[in-house]
Formats: structure tokens, sequence, C-alpha cells
């Protein structure tokens, strides 16, 4: 049967997307057909302009992860339409028990700024056509690139509606931030599979769980995907050799326990993320920061917050926040560790793109939560490692950077202002637009929240626009003039039927720091 790309987009093509696509009368469903082994869908990822990272997991039972004990063969192939008939490139390759059956294709000597579509069979199956997109080749000329930028999704703090929005507006690439997984359920809305991942088994069960869910799977199969971590893919606030308890984390672990549960940790995760497989060596860190260039328009820095930061200075309280002190300032100390510092400071800019973003995972102006003339930070932030900061606010001075722009997650909250280039200065300067998305699901607080930090925009002269109260996501249209910002919202993700609305436009024109209401 031919498909066209009408019947794909729409997702109503027999056999296209499984599991009844159909976005009416959805419901939730944990166990899915298990006369398939693609309980788990399709994916892709790590695309650049000749490259792609394709994803499946042979799965019949899909929360039973010792069910399937033998090797699978499994073959894959990629083609320029949707019927599977031009194809460009194809192979074998096996699914292993010690990979949790997931595998990862590298597909290599593609053709730029090209769509493609991609299917795997095992076990005498087919598995649902996904699709996907090369960027175009750095230099191009390109005049409009969409990007859906997603964070913090706790499967049992509410259904995951955000992404049934994203799939019916179709991006070029949906980003996302850390918080794939939340290491315990933090909600009563959806049953969690595990109290809390401890073993590599608890933490497989959680992305088995997370991808039975359609609206994500749903997502996974029409667009590529560009990944880096925050905590709960691990723990709460972990660090290379540290972590800081909190109420996520019921079960503490000694210093040795904490290192085997972060190494099983990071495993999962590279099983089960459409990541290119070369990132993931298990003897030292995964290196997941990378820097990606979409045509002559976009410079995408993504970063890693997590494996390399310092641990945190100052007295913490015991919400883990902090006054600054002088260690905060000690040029020693790194959010970023040496090496990934000097590589985005030598890299930042270089290709001369219109937009130059850093995508990582949390705010990186200061953030002040304390009233008066008190100071207090997030001991987790960019504010515990000061000295880091000003560094990267150095180079894009010394650089001249223009269209700087920091892409943002974390703290469950719309959030859109501005850093200065030295934050204690009479004289600073705005040097970066900072955009950072809400949570797909997880909690971002009430209105004594949002009333405190509107109240106080003065001492927090950073901030243009806060908004806690409502979950969703950031759509970004990028273009050489300009990029336009919508926050999406969902208006209530405790049903699987809620509807989504923008609820602010803003707007960053091209050379200029700052938003503006669109």
């Amino acid at each position: 049967m031919t498909v066209t790309r009408r019947d794909f987009l729409l997702g109503t093509a027999a056999g296209l997307v499984p599991f009844g696509s159909s976005t009416k009368g959805r419901t939730e469903r944990l166990h899915r057909d298990e006369t398939t082994p693609f309980t788990l869908g399709v994916a892709s990822g790590d695309p650049d302009s000749s490259r792609v990272v394709l994803w499946t997991r042979i799965a019949p039972k899909p929360l039973d992860d010792e069910y399937l004990k033998d090797t699978v063969p499994v073959n894959w192939s990629i083609a320029r339409d949707s019927a599977m008939q031009d194809s460009v490139a194809n192979g074998v390759t096996y699914a292993l028990p010690s990979a949790s059956h997931c595998v990862h294709i590298d597909v290599d000597s593609l053709e730029a700024n090209t769509e493609y579509y991609y299917r795997f069979t095992a076990l005498g199956c087919q598995s649902p056509i996904g699709r996907t997109h090369t960027l175009p080749n750095p230099d191009e000329p390109v005049d409009d690139y969409k990007i859906a930028v997603v964070s913090c999704q706790d499967y049992s703090a509410g259904f995951f509606t955000a992404y049934r929005d994203i799939v019916l507006r179709q991006p070029d690439m949906i980003i996302h931030l850390g918080d794939y997984i939340y290491e315990s359920g933090g909600g009563d809305v959806r049953p969690y599979p595990v109290q809390e991942a401890m073993t590599l088994t608890d933490y497989r069960s959680l992305y088995a769980q997370y991808r039975l869910d359609p609206d994500l799977q749903d997502a996974h199969l029409q667009f590529p995907w560009m990944l880096i971590w925050d905590d709960h893919e691990v723990v709460n606030d972990w660090g290379p050799s540290h972590y800081l308890p909190s109420s996520y984390n019921k079960q503490l672990t000694s210093h040795d326990e904490y290192l085997v549960r972060k190494q099983v940790a990071i495993q999962a995760y590279m099983e089960y993320m459409p990541i290119r497989r070369s990132r993931h060596d298990l003897q030292s860190n995964t290196r997941i920061y990378d820097q990606s260039i979409i045509g002559n328009l976009i410079e995408l820095n993504r970063l890693d917050v997590r494996s390399y930061r310092d641990e945190p200075v100052c007295d913490l309280n015991e919400r883990k926040h902090f006054t600054p002190c002088v260690d905060t300032n000690d040029p020693s100390r790194s959010l970023l560790g040496s090496d990934q510092e000097t590589w985005l400071i030598d890299g930042l800019g270089q290709s001369r793109c219109t937009w130059n973003c850093l995508v990582q995972a949390t705010v990186m102006a200061p953030l002040d939560l304390s009233r008066g003339d008190s100071v207090l930070y997030e001991a987790d932030s960019w504010d515990n490692y000061e000295y880091s900061r000003d560094r990267i606010a150095d180079v894009i001075v010394e650089k001249d950077l223009n269209n700087v722009v920091s892409l943002g997650g974390n703290i469950h909250a719309f959030y859109a202002g501005i850093m200065y280039d030295r934050q204690k200065y009479i004289d600073r300067k705005p040097i970066l637009t900072e955009i950072v998305t809400t949570s797909i699901t997880a909690s971002g607080g009430d209105h004594i929240r949002y009333n405190d930090i509107n109240d106080r925009l003065h001492e927090n002269p950073g901030i243009s626009y806060f908004e806690n109260r409502y979950r969703g996501y950031v759509w970004l249209d990028f273009s050489p003039t300009a990029i336009h910002v919508d926050l999406r919202v969902v208006d209530d993700v405790n049903h699987p039927q809620g509807t989504v609305r923008t609820l602010t436009k803003l707007k960053i024109l091209e050379g200029q720091t700052g938003v503006s209401l669109a």
C-alpha cells in the first residue's frame, strides 16, 4: 500500500503508527499488544547533515526485562519515501540481552536537509515506519527552522499531552533538556513501576514505562531528537562523585553505592535514547556535549552540566539553598569542567550562524530566592559556580558575539530574560537572551511562587517573564531576522484529553538582546 505524506502526518495510515494513533478518545494503555516485539516504537536522533541514529527495542513484554533472553537479529532499512520503496541503506544488527535488546543504527552518507523514513523487522514482525530528517549543510541558507523544546517529564505527575500538540504542529526537531525520567515518582496521577530506581533493572523499567506512553511514542516516531540529561535520569542534584539528598531520594546510598547507581543509570539512558553509541564509554565519563550546525541559521552548543561539575560550596541549608561566600568565586571551580569549558569557549560562534545557542539544563542568570536585602540561591544552579559563568560571559564579550541565546529547563517554569556580562558591575551590559521552558508534567508550584518571583522582579533584573503555574513546552521558530517564541500550555495534565493553547507569544529580534511581546 502506498502511504502519502499527508497520511503519515495525520497518523492514519494502516500499520504506520501503532496502537491507535488517533488523538481523539485515546486512553493510557500500560500493556500493549504482545504480538509485536516493537511495543516501545521507534525513534531517531543525533542528526547532522549526513548522519542520523535510528533506535528501537525488541520487547514483546516491555516491562519484563528478563522475558527475552536470546540475541535477536534485527533487519533495518531507510528510504526516501514512506512506502519504503526508494531504499538508500539497509542492514542487519543484533539486539543483545546485555543492552536490554535496544539497537542503535548510526546511518551515514545521507543527503543533507532531506527527509527519510525507516523501519525495523524482527521475529517475523515489522515495526511502525518512522520519519526523520538530516540537518542542512553548514553555511547552507536556511530561512525557517522550528524546534520544540521540552523538559522535566514526570510520568507519575500527569499525561504527556504536550507531545500530542507537538506532533500536530510538526517541528523540524525536538530538543529535550533533561529529566526524561524521574528516579522516583513525585505525583499520583499515573502509577509508577518502582519506588525509587537503584539498579539497572529499575532504570530500564522506568524507560520502558515512559516509552509505552502513546503521545511520547508518536513524537519519537515523527521527528529527530537532540537530547541532554539533567539530574533525575540518575538521582536528584547529582555530580560526578556526589549528589544532594532530597525528597526524591528516599533511599540514601553510600558513596560507593552511588557511583554504581550512577553508572547503571547512565547505561540505561544510553540504551534507551536515540543517541550515537560512540558517545558511551562506561570506563570514563560519557560525553554528551557537542555542537550542531543548522545551515547558516543556528549553532547549537549542547552542554553537560552534570558530569564534570565541582561539588557545591558555602553553607547549604536544609533546602539546599546558600548565601554566596568567597568559594563561589574560586576560579578553579567549574560547572562544566575544564575540558568542556575550553571546548565551548574555543568553538562558540565559530560557525558564524545568525543565532548562537547554549543548550543546557537550567537558568544561567542569577535567580535570587530571598526577599529583601539578603540573597539566597539554589546550590545546584549556575549561581554556585560564579567564576565559571563569568568565563563564558567573557568570551561572548571578547568575540563580540551577537544573538546568543541560552535554552534551559529544570525550574518547572517559563522564564525569559537576559544575562549580563558582570552581575555586580554598575555598567554591566546584557550579553545573552534566556528562554527557559516549563515542565511537561512535573509540578511547578502554585500562586505563592508565582507571586513571590513577580513581586520581586527588581531583585532579579534579568527576568522579563516568569510563569510557573502551567505545564507545557516552548516552541521556537527561527528566521534570519527573529526568533518567535510560543509558550504552549496544557490546561490539565491530570487527564489524557487535556487541551493545549498558546499562553504568551514572545520574540527575540536579530541584533538585540532580550525578549519582547510578539
